[in-house]
């Protein structure tokens, strides 16, 4: 443990004159002066509107922080008594146990936001957030991780679904459509709705990071997989993909992030390939399409990259181009 945060001295707002109101005016705010700010918790204020994945990724950072410091959970901690050389430590902790710089610098954005928001609720000072968002971000790298999945994997994927007589069948082979063909993240995956699909024209409207639409194009195999659900799942509104319960019927309830993790572990067991995540056919998506020439800026897009350096982190073609390099030369040494 680091040790214990000092204890939390929020401002209290105090002497508030009650003042008259129009009668049509919303109701009086006096009574929510102070309650508001005390009871809100600045990591769970700070995330209000994200991304459900940047939701879970935040407060996982924050937990291992206030884990730290001795608290059992984010929920625990007095953020606003949080001061400079406290997230020094971290920073420096993080370093020492060889944490990857974009774990540190997540971690540091988490704080840095959650710090922001204790601001905003008036329980930190601005000389100190300042001096917290001062605090420089790491440098450096890590190899990437993931594989590519080669096709032949692909097809025993869609295979065991095939196989599989129930609404999951075509349900998954749909999702894994959208995961290798769409280069979809998982979380862009749960929020679809049946709206979005665009069968007669093969196209998906996705809304990504940073509340960012595009469209995204899918080939005849993962358009008749879709048909084949929407004959179980109908064309209702509501979230495209549902929960299919084991006796075979439908809860129309959307799935989850971790949903479509269990669905790709299920199908890479049954087809007994070695293991794989939704992200290594994003991977997969993107290192394809570069490998078949298609300008990064292109791929970007079509991946909803901010930046074109991200989509290249994404590339995984490099390793196999050095493999294939090596193979060139030769060490002329043979064991005794």
């Amino acid at each position: 443990e680091i040790g214990h945060l000092v204890l939390n001295n929020m401002k209290e707002i105090e002497d508030n004159p009650q003042v008259e109101r129009n009668s049509e005016a919303l109701p009086d705010l006096s009574p929510l002066v102070g309650q508001a700010s005390d009871l809100a918790n600045p990591v769970d204020m700070y995330l209000a509107g994200k991304s459900r994945h940047t939701q879970r990724m935040t407060r996982s950072h924050m937990d291992r922080v206030a884990r730290l410091f001795g608290y059992t959970d984010y929920l625990k901690a007095p953020w606003g008594s949080l001061r400079y050389i406290h997230v020094q430590q971290v920073m420096d902790y993080l370093q020492e146990q060889k944490y990857s710089p974009s774990t540190i610098n997540a971690t540091l954005a988490a704080i840095r936001g959650t710090a922001q928001t204790a601001f905003n609720l008036y329980r930190m000072d601005g000389d100190d957030l300042a001096r917290i968002r001062a605090i420089k971000m790491v440098r450096g790298s890590r190899l990437p991780t993931g594989r590519m999945i080669p096709l032949g994997e692909i097809s025993s994927l869609v295979n065991t679904c095939i196989a599989d007589e129930k609404a999951s069948g075509p349900r998954d082979a749909a999702i894994i459509g959208l995961l290798y063909i769409a280069g979809l993240r998982r979380a862009e995956v749960v929020y679809l709705q049946r709206k979005d699909v665009d069968i007669k024209n093969q196209v998906l409207t996705v809304i990504g990071k940073g509340n960012k639409q595009r469209k995204a194009f899918l080939d005849i195999g993962t358009i008749n997989a879709l048909k084949d659900w929407l004959k179980y799942r109908t064309d209702i509104a509501g979230p495209l993909f549902v929960r299919v319960l084991k006796n075979g019927t439908l809860k129309f309830s959307g799935l989850t992030d971790q949903a479509i993790y269990e669905i790709v572990r299920k199908r890479w067991k049954q087809a007994n390939i070695p293991p794989i995540s939704p992200h290594d056919f994003r991977k997969t998506f993107i290192s394809s399409l570069l490998g078949k020439g298609v300008d990064v800026f292109t791929v970007q897009r079509m991946a909803g990259h901010a930046d074109p350096q991200t989509t290249s982190k994404y590339d995984l073609r490099p390793e196999e181009d050095a493999r294939a390099a090596t193979e060139l030369l030769h060490l002329p040494y043979t064991s005794k």
